[in-house]
């Protein structure tokens, strides 16, 4: 479920607005990140566990994720729906990250969608398995000035978690037009395949994309939201994170992010 408060929304109302994330719902305390000046880049791999190529590139993303300093880099696995019929349903393929993987593709005037695919910002086309290309493509994404200054405040509890969140021009500027999502991600999945392409293999997934809420606009005022989310059923919440993005939907460059595993927040007391 997720709240908006329009663009005009005053400074006391950003302000109450956090601060309302707070209330006890037998809830830890809460946890609160905010973006620097410079961009953090999200990196995007599209794959799915229907296709025979994308093992490969499920294990490139664990390794960058090991790797990677949470607070410099973002990383989502968004899993499609388009191989589903073939004979394995991915149980962590959606639509929405089909339509998604489309509408990115479009952007940088492209014709055609293919799994396994890795985005940084405006480039959906970056080589992951030249480990060149891909640490190029991070480089110049880290090296540049954020446009929009991103909070995220989080709550969790029991089985689900509270977020708040806000994004603002820096410097009172127009950034143009962009959208603000917000991605609920799980590490440490298998799945044992038992038909199409991976018939007979145990995959492993990290940074999954479980959940999507959004889109909220973003222009030259603040913007503020709520979001309450639920956990995967079985899942345990130090397996899980979140993170807040922000992107042009002009050309769609990424303005900046917020990861935030929920390991870092503190638990509520049984």
């Amino acid at each position: 479920m997720r709240h908006f408060i329009p663009r005009a929304a005053t400074a006391a109302a950003i302000a109450c607005l956090l601060q309302a994330v707070t209330a006890p719902v037998r809830a830890a305390p809460a946890c609160e990140v905010a973006s620097g000046s410079q961009v953090v880049p999200l990196v995007e791999l599209y794959t799915s566990e229907g296709c025979n190529s994308c093992p490969p590139a499920d294990a490139w993303l664990t390794r960058l994720a090991a790797r990677e300093d949470a607070a410099a880099t973002s990383l989502l696995a968004f899993h499609v729906d388009y191989w589903d019929d073939i004979g394995w349903v991915d149980r962590f393929g959606a639509a929405a990250h089909t339509r998604r993987q489309r509408a990115r593709v479009t952007l940088d005037k492209g014709t055609t969608v293919f799994t396994p695919q890795v985005m940084i910002g405006a480039d959906t086309r970056v080589d992951w398995r030249d480990e060149g290309d891909a640490r190029r493509a991070l480089r110049t994404a880290k090296g540049k000035s954020s446009p929009v200054s991103l909070v995220m405040r989080v709550v969790p509890a029991d089985d689900r978690v509270r977020v708040g969140i806000k994004a603002a021009p820096v410097g009172g500027t127009v950034a143009g037009r962009g959208m603000l999502w917000l991605a609920l991600y799980q590490d440490g999945l298998r799945t044992e395949v038992r038909a199409g392409e991976n018939q007979g293999r145990t995959l492993r997934h990290d940074r999954v994309v479980r959940t999507l809420e959004g889109p909220w606009d973003v222009g030259m005022a603040p913007v503020v939201g709520e979001a309450t989310i639920r956990y995967p059923e079985g899942a345990d919440p130090a397996t899980l994170g979140l993170v807040l993005f922000a992107e042009s939907i002009e050309d769609g460059r990424g303005w900046q992010s917020l990861n935030l595993p929920l390991a870092a927040c503190a638990r509520p007391e049984p």
